[in-house]
């Protein structure tokens, strides 16, 4: 389930964009000003930045350059009323990977995010493969011994998170500061309750599941080589 920082002035636009791509399955954070936008840039990570151009305090494009210029590799989409050529040049030359003009339609947006997101570093794979658990992103579906598991939606996107950085500790609260959206009121133990469902689902026997649970280091996918 990527996780979308979409920064935009117009509010009414940016819950609209966001109510949309919920049905996309993204989780969608939003920023309405480039203070808000460098603030969640530093708290959490995301697969993908959209960025309109006019913002109270700065511009899209002065966000795009700073960002890369600390090194940011996240891929970024410029979705804003400036449509001339100049102003596509400036964007894309200043590290941006798309640049699309409103008025736009929610399809196009939606195929475009799926195209920067099938590009590296973000997705590597389309599907996992973790012994005889197998994660087709693109269907959102889990078979084991080739068998179709049901996860919720909040299942899905932990073991999808946890598959894509195997090997890797997270706390519940990294979990939660990358899945879901941070003005949620998840709690840890919400967490906790869908790590304990979701291992019942993946692994007949508990000993043998790959998600491993660590005092003071938090959840991890064990991939044995």
């Amino acid at each position: 389930m990527p996780k979308i920082l979409l920064v935009d002035d117009d509010v009414r636009l940016a819950e609209q964009i966001r109510e949309f791509l919920a049905l996309e399955d993204y989780v969608v954070e939003l920023a309405h000003d480039g203070a808000d936008a460098f603030q969640l840039l530093d708290a959490f990570q995301f697969d993908l930045i959209i960025l309109d151009w006019d913002l109270p305090d700065t511009s899209g494009l002065s966000i795009c350059k700073k960002f890369r210029a600390a090194g940011g590799k996240t891929p970024v989409i410029f979705l804003t009323g400036k449509d001339s050529v100049d102003n596509k040049s400036d964007g894309l030359n200043e590290g941006a990977d798309d640049y699309m003009t409103k008025p736009f339609h929610p399809r196009e947006l939606s195929a475009r995010l799926k195209a920067c997101l099938r590009r590296p570093p973000i997705y590597h794979f389309d599907t996992y493969v973790a012994g005889d658990l197998l994660l087709e992103q693109k269907q959102r579906k889990l078979t084991k011994s080739g068998k179709e598991v049901h996860l919720r939606p909040k299942e899905y996107a932990i073991l999808e998170y946890l598959m894509r950085h195997p090997n890797q500790y997270f706390t519940s609260r990294q979990l939660i500061e990358n899945i879901w959206n941070s003005d949620s009121e998840t709690s840890e133990d919400t967490v906790r309750t869908s790590i304990k469902t979701l291992r019942k689902k993946i692994a007949d026997d508990h000993e043998d599941c790959a998600i491993k649970t660590s005092i003071g280091y938090g959840y991890i996918f064990e991939v044995r080589n």
